[in-house]
């Protein structure tokens, strides 16, 4: 058993997730602990285990709730015309939900390196469902010709090591130099299409 879904505390759950999430990326996985976060919450430790047997079950859960944000914006790319646009609109919403979201980003994509098996339920496979919407995208690209046939998972990871790439940088700050956001969007845009460019047939 790893969640106890109690009826009518929705709103201690959430909470519960937001200070646990907060309190992951303030000291990595080796300081985090359920006393600290139901203290935080203002809640008994014994309160928390109502939710959550474990920290390992309550950082899966903080990582689900991250990864179902993100799939949110990723599938509104699907809304786009053509293979092609609805590819370069799953890029520019992965940016979206890391620059919007960036606790939840550095949570599922920027840990500490000690969370491998617990704050990463998902596996970046093909069995992600995140994942799949990207590689859908590859594989419809190819099959109109707009990207040249080959691995469609190995293209869509180099896809992903891109853009993930650059909106790490830009939330660690390493991109600063470039300016405010509107001119980090621009240029984030103008890389990913040289990079879909170079992957056309």
């Amino acid at each position: 058993m790893n969640t106890v879904h109690v009826p009518g505390d929705g709103d201690t759950k959430e909470r519960l997730l937001t200070e646990a999430r907060d309190l992951y990326l303030e000291g990595g996985f080796a300081h985090f602990s359920l006393r600290e976060v139901a203290r935080r919450t203002g809640i008994s430790a014994a309160a928390v285990y109502r939710h959550f047997d474990s920290r390992e079950a309550l950082l899966r859960e903080v990582c689900a709730a991250g990864f179902q944000i993100f799939y949110a914006y990723l599938v509104r790319s699907l809304s786009e015309p053509t293979a092609r646009a609805r590819l370069s609109a799953c890029a520019k919403q992965y940016a979206r939900f890391g620059l919007e979201h960036p606790r939840y980003y550095r949570v599922i994509f920027m840990g500490d390196g000690q969370e491998t098996s617990v704050a990463r339920p998902l596996e970046r496979t093909s069995k992600d469902p995140t994942f799949l919407v990207l590689v859908d995208r590859v594989r419809e690209c190819m099959a109109d010709g707009v990207i040249r046939r080959g691995d469609v998972e190995e293209t869509a990871v180099v896809i992903w090591a891109h853009v993930h790439g650059l909106v790490s940088l830009r939330l660690s700050g390493h991109l600063a130099q470039i300016g405010a956001q509107a001119q980090f969007e621009a240029f984030y845009a103008s890389s990913t299409e040289r990079l879909l460019v170079g992957l056309a047939t």
